[in-house]
């Protein structure tokens, strides 16, 4: 008897391991690969209700149903992507309308910035300015080189959009099938289960994200409007939205604003800026820990470590992907041991 408990509480710890190591492997080198079929399965699964809403109420058969509910997503996601670009241009022709002035400010802000510099350092002004002219050869090649990489990073990123858009179609026109399918299998019901839970944990860690987010643009909204900065409302909101992204935060655009405005001699914009970064790195720092664990259920110094454990395994992208291998090795812990783990 003791002996086969020690065979069982073995096989739990080989398996756990296994799911472990299937984790770390699958969200490093596997899930990018699946991302436009993952992408897809949570697009067809949230296109099932309407679909099945046309069949029952409006009457209508499934293949016709089901290329209606298509049909209203890719409009109102074309329409959306139209919005998008038509507002990029008109920004864009607006700039190209002011280039001669824009060209002319940035060339007296860049006197400035030397003059500035000539006086502080003791170094001559054509020193400095053959200094930066010098370097600006390096610094297009380098922003060449950037904008290349990004010109294919969007291809691939379209690329992807366009598998997903297929296979979300494939899915939905065969969903109950394929979700049958995988229910049938013991594997697969555990997949599902799996899956349920990580789409409730999901739920809660973006409601999360966003409060955080909320709270950081309304923070720097009102540093602007405190600042005199035009287009506070504007400008606040987009370094909100900033501040989301796993490769930027407030601090990409903030730091640069504020050294600028240091050279400019506009020292109190300069300490706001500043100011404004530093609060809003704070309020990151304490509140994410607390409002993700409080939501998820999970103490906030076990969300801190996932976080920071996944951005050194992952990257820039283990904001997210460390809470979500935190949720799947839970999750097989469960699955495993069959008990929760004792947080409280």
């Amino acid at each position: 008897m003791i002996k086969r408990l020690k065979t069982e509480i073995g096989n739990q710890h080989a398996k756990f391991a296994l799911w472990t190591a299937a984790v770390f492997l699958g969200m490093k080198y596997i899930f990018p690969m699946l991302t436009p079929f993952l992408a897809a399965l949570i697009l067809a699964r949230l296109l099932y209700p309407l679909s099945r809403a046309f069949e029952k109420k409006a009457g209508w058969k499934r293949e016709r149903a089901r290329l209606a509910a298509y049909g209203l997503f890719l409009v109102a996601a074309g329409s959306l992507a139209a919005a998008v670009v038509y507002f990029l241009y008109r920004m864009g022709s607006g700039c190209l309308g002011s280039l001669s002035s824009l060209q002319e400010g940035a060339r007296q802000m860049f006197d400035d910035c030397c003059s500035r510099l000539e006086a502080a350092s003791g170094i001559a002004m054509e020193e400095i300015q053959r200094t930066v002219s010098d370097n600006a050869a390096g610094l297009t090649e380098s922003a060449l080189a950037v904008s290349k990489d990004a010109g294919w990073q969007m291809l691939g990123f379209l690329a992807r959009a366009a598998v997903a858009l297929v296979a979300a179609f494939l899915m939905l026109n065969d969903y109950e099938h394929l979700i049958g399918a995988l229910a049938g299998t013991k594997t697969g019901g555990h997949a599902i289960c799996v899956l349920r839970n990580m789409k409730s944990a999901a739920g809660a860690y973006l409601k999360a994200q966003l409060s955080i987010m909320g709270i950081i643009t309304t923070v720097c909204i009102g540093g602007f409007f405190l600042l005199r900065i035009p287009y506070a409302f504007g400008i606040g909101l987009a370094v909100g939205v900033f501040d989301a992204l796993p490769f930027f935060g407030t601090g990409t655009v903030l730091v640069p604003w504020a050294l600028l405005d240091f050279l400019l001699g506009n020292y109190g914009n300069a300490a706001g800026c500043l100011a404004i970064y530093v609060v809003c790195s704070l309020i990151r720092q304490l509140l994410e820990p607390k409002l993700v664990g409080k939501r998820l259920g999970v103490p906030p110094l076990a969300v801190l470590a996932s976080i920071y454990i996944g951005i050194q395994i992952y990257g820039g992208m283990g904001l997210v992907m460390g809470p979500v291998s935190a949720l799947l090795l839970y999750e097989g812990y469960r699955l495993f041991y069959g008990k929760e783990m004792l947080f409280n």
